[in-house]
């Protein structure tokens, strides 16, 4: 369960202030077209926020018929065209606002592709709220967990520098920050086993701790909407403590405390270089780009570690209602929750435009963000314990699943993100593309199923993979037995 949480999510909502839009530096232009919805205009084509919700979608998607006039297109307006379609479903299905990018980096004589697109309202979902403000590829959106994604990243660029290895237990690496912080020690706040946890571990989900991200650390946080949780008040508040007795590296169970700790990890790294003693203090942003990627990466993105969401995007979160907490947590707009979620494990806001390309860098062949030999590490879907299955690598989710490929065949990789009335996947595609390519969904609801971004992700992979191929797009399927893992079945067009 992607945050770790067995009944529930985390966090969400803002106001109308954010009226520019930002893309890869630029400013984009704000339109309207003569029924007054709002689309971006960019260099190649207009990106229209559809207005299409309330209706529950077909469970078979068509897609030749959705793509039905699109051929004599260039292939960037095809993919372009291609993807709104797919957009426009997800929202009226799920009744949503979603957002989609997907990028294809130029190749000598081959297609290549930067586009987004949205559909759906941002100020209405789960039928709830106004739908009055019509949804742009722009929108900043909340990701929770795909934070982990770049928490990863950065512990793995101080292991390819040499500043850090995998094998280094996290306590030798963040007690004399926590001293320096607030005079404490990671066994006074999470019990003598932790002397045993290493880095490795940590990234990997195999460390034992215990998940901060349960019921009561939701109640309490939905019982005061605007306190920003500490990563310190967290450890210290919501995490069992991890026995003398306990086994690290012998079993992989999802827990986002591990990509607290990371953070910590981190932030004590940025002290030992001179930084102030403070979690605040660390700059995530800074610490994942490389300087000959910061004017290009992550330029409209932010990582939170004050305030509510609604202080930094106008995309309201919609959750659906928790009923295994006391007292029960009723279906509403949570907009003005607090958008610290969980620090390095879950703080990340953002345009699906910059974690389309932030994802394709971080996996791609010669990354600048990490090193092949991190790659690998990212990709090792094995876990202790088990002699089969593939879920969780280092900060890296298998994600063979949401294309419809055969697991463990490393087709696609990632991230999802799950968090208070928002839901999210960003994946690598290895095959799509000479260096492969990416494909970021975001969406402005938390439903129990966490269907929404599987299914745009199912539906966007093989709409694209169609024009690429030039072949005449499937007949799709997608379906969640439970929840998050679904299935993605394709019947090629007769």
């Amino acid at each position: 369960m992607p945050q770790g949480r067995e009944t529930f999510r985390r966090r969400g909502m803002w106001s109308e202030r954010v009226d520019p839009i930002r893309r890869d530096g630029e400013m984009a232009h704000r339109k309207r077209d003569a029924r007054g919805q709002q689309y971006v205009h960019r260099d190649h084509c207009d990106r229209r926020g559809r207005t299409r919700t309330g209706m529950r979608g077909p469970s078979l998607v068509l897609l030749s018929s959705l793509l039905a006039g699109t051929t004599a297109q260039a292939p960037e307006a095809r993919i372009a065209a291609a993807l709104q379609q797919v957009a426009d479903h997800v929202a009226a299905k799920f009744n949503c606002s979603i957002a989609i990018s997907y990028f294809l980096p130029g190749a000598s004589g081959l297609p290549s592709a930067n586009v987004s697109v949205a559909a759906g309202f941002t100020d209405a979902g789960l039928r709830l709220g106004k739908p009055t403000r019509a949804a742009l590829p722009e929108d900043v959106y909340v990701y929770g967990s795909i934070t982990k994604m770049f928490t990863a990243a950065a512990i793995l660029q101080l292991i390819d520098a040499g500043k850090l290895a995998y094998a280094d237990s996290v306590t030798s690496r963040v007690d004399a920050f926590l001293e320096a912080v607030n005079g404490t020690k990671l066994e006074t706040l999470l019990g003598e086993g932790i002397r045993k946890v290493t880095i490795a571990q940590l990234l990997h989900m195999t460390s034992g701790i215990g998940d901060y991200d349960g019921t009561k650390y939701t109640v309490d946080q939905f019982a005061n909407f605007a306190h920003d949780f500490s990563p310190i008040e967290i450890l210290r508040g919501y995490v069992p403590p991890l026995s003398p007795y306990a086994k690290p590296g012998t079993s992989q169970h999802y827990c986002s405390t591990n990509y607290i700790l990371l953070g910590m990890v981190l932030a004590a790294q940025a002290w030992a270089e001179g930084g102030p003693a403070s979690w605040q203090a660390y700059d995530q942003k800074a610490s994942v780009l490389p300087a000959s990627l910061k004017r290009d990466l992550l330029v409209g993105s932010t990582f939170v570690d004050a305030g509510r969401c609604s202080a930094y995007t106008p995309v309201h979160g919609f959750l659906q209602s928790y009923v295994g907490v006391q007292p029960p947590i009723a279906s509403q707009d949570v907009w003005n929750v607090s958008c610290v979620g969980g620090w390095t494990a879950g703080n990340f806001i953002g345009p699906v435009g910059d974690v389309a390309r932030f994802t394709h860098e971080l996996y791609r062949p010669g990354s600048q963000l990490v090193s092949a030999a991190a790659q690998q590490q990212m990709r090792n879907f094995s876990a202790p314990g088990t002699s089969s299955g593939h879920f969780y690598g280092m900060g890296t989710f298998d994600l063979d699943w949401s294309i419809g490929a055969v697991d463990g065949t490393g087709a696609a990789y990632g991230h999802v993100g799950d968090t208070y009335g928002y839901q999210s996947q960003s994946t690598f595609f290895h095959g799509l593309g000479p260096s492969g390519s990416a494909l970021a969904v975001a969406t402005n609801v938390e439903t129990s199923s966490q269907a929404q971004p599987g299914e745009a992700t199912c539906l966007g992979y093989h709409a694209v993979k169609a024009v690429l191929e030039g072949t005449p797009p499937p007949a799709c399927t997608f379906v969640v037995p439970q929840r998050f893992i679904g299935k993605c079945t394709c019947t090629p067009a007769p």
